[in-house]
């Protein structure tokens, strides 16, 4: 953070996660619709950035909601309406952000439970939010259940790289917490070498 900017720190870090969604998806995409053809399954790192970004960077997690849903539809060769129920369904997941609000974000990454509860619900209205613009396009209203058990893997998979995430220093953390902490650390760090070596402090 020394020689950019707070604004160009979070666009390079959007971008590397984007680019992370888009490759993984679209490796998932096309494994899943080639071995598993025949299947009413579905695997997808989508959720997964999701979670990722929206507890680093907050709402700017509808980038990746949307752009997941894109890459899953233009790998699966979707149509328009397809697109239109990944790509703006995924978009509820931001509703996800009263976690925010009603417990913090670090409360949420503190506890394993708190972490799959917040992912869970991410992964519910991703599903709800595809459920309800399918409708638009004459889907069924008993869809929801095919849509919820359907990504199910992906949810799992979620779920278990958020608890993993936990351990790792920052990862899943408020971006601007996260550099002000270890800004204060390094100040604290330098302070205590300075005391120790440079006479400061000392009762003499």
């Amino acid at each position: 953070m020394n020689n950019i900017t707070f604004k160009q720190y979070r666009n390079i870090d959007l971008s590397i996660f984007a680019v992370l969604l888009i490759v993984s998806e679209a490796i998932t995409t096309v494994a899943t619709n080639t071995w598993f053809e025949a299947q009413p399954v579905a695997i997808s790192t989508t959720t997964l950035f999701i979670c990722i970004v929206m507890m680093r960077w907050g709402g700017w997690a509808a980038i990746h909601a949307c752009l997941g849903g894109a890459v899953f539809c233009i790998a699966s060769d979707a149509t328009a309406p397809q697109f239109a129920i990944y790509v703006i369904g995924n978009a509820l997941s931001l509703l996800a952000l009263f976690w925010f609000k009603a417990i913090g974000k670090e409360k949420i990454r503190q506890k394993a439970f708190t972490t799959v509860m917040f992912t869970v619900s991410v992964y519910l209205l991703i599903q709800l939010g595809r459920w309800l613009v399918s409708l638009c396009f004459g889907g069924s209203v008993w869809n929801i259940a095919g849509y919820i058990s359907s990504d199910i893997i992906s949810l799992l998979f979620a779920a278990v790289i958020m608890i993993l995430l936990r351990k790792t220093d920052g990862m899943i953390e408020d971006q601007k917490a996260y550099l002000f902490r270890q800004m204060r650390e390094r100040e604290e760090e330098k302070a205590a070498k300075t005391d120790g070596y440079g006479g400061y402090g000392s009762e003499d």
